[in-house]
């Protein structure tokens, strides 16, 4: 490592100029809109066996990095009403892709007696409104990165919306080896982006891994009351969310069904029993947004100190 290392090109400047802006933009959306900005913590009690938690060692117990405000968000809105946080988040991401980082940030929300509709309704407005705003107080970092503002001005919403069925039948007509039920993987999502010259939602995602404790569609119970943003132009997925499970019982359920055990996760279900007000919510990436918005090659660009996973320097 050099001190050349530590030099930012114009475009990098550029970029971080423009996040900064893009996060103003999504705080006064939040303010107008009547939600409490809330923060939760960083290092969190066991996890159970999640392979995709960070360990740390808090004293002699053993600990974990937190990857979003949950289960605290529930507590904090049973008791705030409509809330959101900007803060970091720690994956184990060892796929090395021009879009995953092992330090990130996020913006997440969410909404009491939120259904999934109300969480998308959320989502577009928010990212419209940062669109249209950068377009007037980011204009001269946008030109110097060679983003075409016109494609940022016609971010209109409603969003385009299409199910994981209709997901799965483009990519299977587009010759893609793949099968119903199977995760949308990076390459997937890029070539759906690539359909679509604005973001948007896809929907009703199958009961899996990623979408096991969303709730089920009451018609469809082999389906999943959850939603990905997915940005145009090759990008993919920028944001997830949907109506988690509250009802303890099914919770517990659930993570018997996934080998996780009850009995470690009791400060998780503890925290679930301050709340049984059925809600919805999201994560957004902030970097991926960013990247996006500037468009970005490297998801590298669009943080200060990217995290990679084979590089933890500078």
């Amino acid at each position: 490592m050099s001190d050349s290392d530590f030099v930012w090109s114009e475009r990098k400047r550029d970029a971080m100029k423009i996040r900064a802006k893009m996060l103003d933009a999504a705080r006064s959306w939040f303010k107008e809109h009547e939600f409490v900005e809330v923060q939760g913590p960083v290092i969190i009690p066991a996890v159970g066996d999640w392979p995709s938690y960070f360990e740390v060692k808090y004293f002699d117990r053993k600990a974990y990095l937190t990857q979003g405000l949950q289960p605290y968000a529930e507590v904090l809105m049973a008791n705030l009403g409509k809330i959101y946080t900007i803060a970091p988040s720690f994956r184990v991401e060892k796929a090395v892709t021009k879009r995953h980082l092992t330090e990130y940030w996020q913006i997440e929300a969410e909404v009491p007696n939120g259904s999934l509709n109300d969480i998308i309704t959320i989502e577009e407005q928010l990212v419209a409104h940062i669109c249209l705003g950068l377009c007037e107080e980011a204009r001269a970092e946008l030109e110097s990165l060679h983003r075409d503002i016109e494609d940022l001005k016609n971010v209109k919403i409603p969003f385009p919306r299409i199910s994981y069925d209709d997901a799965i039948r483009v990519l299977q007509r587009d010759g893609f080896d793949i099968q119903w039920g199977t995760k949308l993987d990076w390459e997937d999502e890029r070539h759906l982006s690539l359909q679509f010259s604005q973001p948007f939602f896809i929907t009703e995602f199958p009961v899996g891994v990623e979408t096991f404790f969303y709730q089920p569609y009451p018609e469809k119970p082999g389906l999943t009351c959850s939603v990905d943003l997915l940005a145009p132009e090759g990008c993919g997925e920028i944001s997830t969310g949907g109506q988690p499970v509250i009802e303890k019982e099914e919770l517990v359920r659930k993570m018997k069904d996934e080998r996780i055990s009850p009995e470690e996760q009791k400060w998780y279900l503890c925290l679930k029993e301050e709340s049984s007000t059925p809600y919805s919510g999201f994560a957004m990436g902030v970097e991926r947004l960013t990247q996006w918005i500037c468009k970005l090659e490297q998801i590298g660009e669009a943080s200060a100190f990217p995290r990679l996973v084979n590089d933890i320097y500078p």
